[in-house]
């Protein structure tokens, strides 16, 4: 029996084996788990206000094991190629091809992504006939050269400096001209009882008297989305209704506009979140719609000074493409 139980006792080569293979596995496990999550679904919970995310944390339990299994099964192997890794990272960071910065980067960026920071919202998708279609169509007159000229003025006057930030330049130009827009905007009711649609040239022309736009979230969403349409980007309007504490309803009309796919949105709440609004933003969540092709639409509504602001409601009655 005492031979058995000295058999049995845990070697100091055992010891220092086993923690070799879970620095290896933890060091493996980040940059595996950093260019999975990209693939990797929404998976919430129905807990809490908001659901509660775990599809980080069940990647990260899956990845981390099997890769201790497999580090285990051939830790000779995988000794080797750290130590080769660990060469070629140096000679790419010496040489500048991906530096420690570029690594610190990519981590940070998946910290933040794997928080609550960004929420897919869910909705209620009526799918019915867009009402006044021409109308709005008609009002956003964005080949107008007001429109065409504020739109460039707008999307040049905010974050110019952050040019290399994001893959797609334009989205920074949405995001200026939303500020713009968004940050001088008062709200004025239409007549009782009617709609008083305002193209987008004419409440563009109501900065010559005070400096401000004014109008109702029609001509809100007309202007927004004649900008936006102004300089190439992709711009929808959506209908929705809104419940008021008594249980009445009234109407809703605001844009929203497509800043690419998943991957791409990943970097941009990034960017977002740290430096193009981190003071509005703070820890509030980023909202956006993810179609069914799975592309990116971001809320450019009135009610937050950040892209991706809160949502008056989970209606989506119908919607127009411009």
């Amino acid at each position: 029996m005492k031979n058995w139980i000295h058999n049995r006792k845990i070697k100091p080569s055992d010891t220092t084996s086993v923690l070799l293979i879970a620095f290896i596995t933890i060091v493996l496990a980040f940059p595996l788990f950093i260019l999975l999550y990209r693939f990797m679904p929404s998976i919430i919970l129905p807990i809490g206000s908001s659901g509660t995310r775990i599809d980080h944390v069940l990647l990260f339990s899956v990845v981390t094991i099997g890769l201790f299994l497999i580090v285990s099964k051939f830790k000779d192997i995988f000794i080797i190629s750290s130590l080769t890794l660990l060469i070629v990272l140096t000679i790419l960071n010496f040489s500048g091809v991906y530096t420690l910065e570029n690594l610190y980067k990519d981590y940070n960026k998946i910290l933040y992504n794997i928080g609550d920071e960004s929420l897919e919202k869910r909705f209620f998708n009526r799918n019915e006939v867009f009402r006044q279609e021409q109308e709005l169509r008609n009002a956003i007159n964005y080949n107008d050269s007001i429109v065409v000229n504020f739109a460039r003025n707008a999307a040049t006057k905010h974050f110019r400096d952050y040019d290399r930030l994001i893959r797609d330049r334009r989205i920074l130009q949405y995001f200026s001209i939303f500020k713009e827009i968004q940050s001088r905007w008062v709200y004025v009711f239409d007549p009782i009882g009617e709609d008083y649609f305002s193209k987008a040239s004419e409440t563009i022309l109501q900065l010559q008297f005070n400096d401000y736009f004014k109008g109702d979230c029609d001509d809100y969403s007309i202007l927004m989305a004649a900008a936006i349409r102004a300089i190439g980007g992709e711009v929808r309007l959506i209908r929705t209704n809104i419940v008021r504490p008594d249980g009445s309803t009234f109407g809703h009309l605001y844009p929203e506009v497509k800043v690419g796919d998943k991957k791409d949105f990943d970097n941009i709440a990034h960017i977002m979140k740290t430096v193009l609004f981190p003071e509005q933003i703070g820890n509030r969540p980023i909202r956006y719609y993810q179609d069914h092709k799975g592309f990116i639409w971001l809320n450019f509504d009135y009610n937050d000074p950040y892209p991706g602001g809160r949502y008056q409601s989970d209606i989506r009655i119908s919607e127009m493409k411009i």
